[in-house]
């Protein structure tokens, strides 16, 4: 009701020529209007009085939700980003030394040498266990602080890309200011991995005197190479968990098939498999709604077997 008298407040005070009202009129209509807007925002303020935040204390862990009661007369948008950055729930800062442990050691780069911005924004942003950045400037201001460090082995280094056919970094830096973005081509390399390009020679270039490097790998133009084989085929295969379906397909989707669908006159063919075992045996009504459904969606092949 109040937000109903509120836009009709509203709309008459926008209307006031076309109703042709005089100065009284627009005067009192103008009264009700700010009057209305009020009360509106004590109802809202009375009405969403709990911010509610998903956590989750590891990968595999459940999800559970932290509950604060919110105070003061501002929106609830802005008492809830203020309690969260309060409670450490929103990070507006943060060190890259974190990153490294938190993120980067604990889960992301594991079983890699290095990772993209674009991926790693795309990672904080979707998974709870990971760290809550307000937004993308808090992460490049952690990444550009991380590898300008005098320490930067003890965060990550900086690449402006990967050469495959090479095995070598682009652009490889530490120790010395950079410009990174939320990109593919923006890579933070493991220190380790950064260190041992350096020892094994790759280009170094000293900086105003300090000890900051640039790692960038180059070869001779008089070094003969090999024509570079031209890759034509793509085929991917990975097993996913009929649990987590909903969070490892869209990830798919957009982490792998994306990239090959946006080339020009590019063919991709997408194959789902589902293969399925009940030691027991499937119960009759599974068996009809599951084979109806496979009708229905129209696949290609579907069968129940006894072996």
């Amino acid at each position: 009701r109040n937000t109903a008298q509120y836009l009709a407040w509203k709309a008459i005070v926008e209307q006031k020529e076309t109703l042709n009202l005089d100065a009284f009129q627009s005067n009192q209509a103008t009264t009700k209007l700010n009057q209305s807007h009020q009360d509106v925002n004590a109802l809202l303020r009375e009405t969403y009085q709990w911010l509610l935040i998903p956590e989750q204390r590891d990968a595999q862990g459940s999800i559970e939700w932290k509950e604060t009661r919110l105070q003061g007369q501002d929106s609830p948008i802005l008492q809830a980003s203020r309690k969260a950055v309060h409670e450490g729930d929103l990070l507006t800062h943060y060190a890259a030394t974190n990153l490294r442990l938190e993120a980067l050691d604990k889960y992301l780069w594991r079983d890699s040498n290095h990772i993209d911005l674009k991926r790693l924004w795309e990672y904080l942003s979707q998974y709870l266990y990971l760290p809550r950045l307000k937004n993308q400037e808090v992460l490049l201001e952690a990444v550009r602080a991380g590898v300008a460090s005098t320490v930067w082995a003890d965060n990550f280094a900086y690449a402006e890309g990967f050469d495959e056919a090479k095995g070598k970094y682009l652009g490889l830096q530490a120790g010395t200011g950079i410009t990174p973005s939320i990109s593919p081509q923006s890579l933070l390399v493991k220190p380790e991995v950064a260190q041992e390009r350096k020892e094994n020679g790759e280009e170094r270039k000293e900086s105003g005197g300090s000890r900051s490097v640039s790692l960038t790998p180059h070869s001779s133009p008089l070094t003969p190479h090999s024509p570079t084989p031209i890759l034509r085929r793509f085929y991917g295969n990975i097993e996913i968990d009929a649990m987590r379906i909903n969070r490892d397909v869209p990830l798919i989707a957009n982490e792998v098939i994306q990239h090959l669908t946006a080339l020009n006159g590019v063919k991709v063919k997408v194959t789902l498999e589902i293969v399925a075992e009940m030691p027991t045996g499937f119960p009759n009504d599974v068996i009809r709604t599951v084979s109806e459904n496979c009708q229905t969606l129209k696949f290609d092949a579907h069968a129940f077997e006894e072996h």
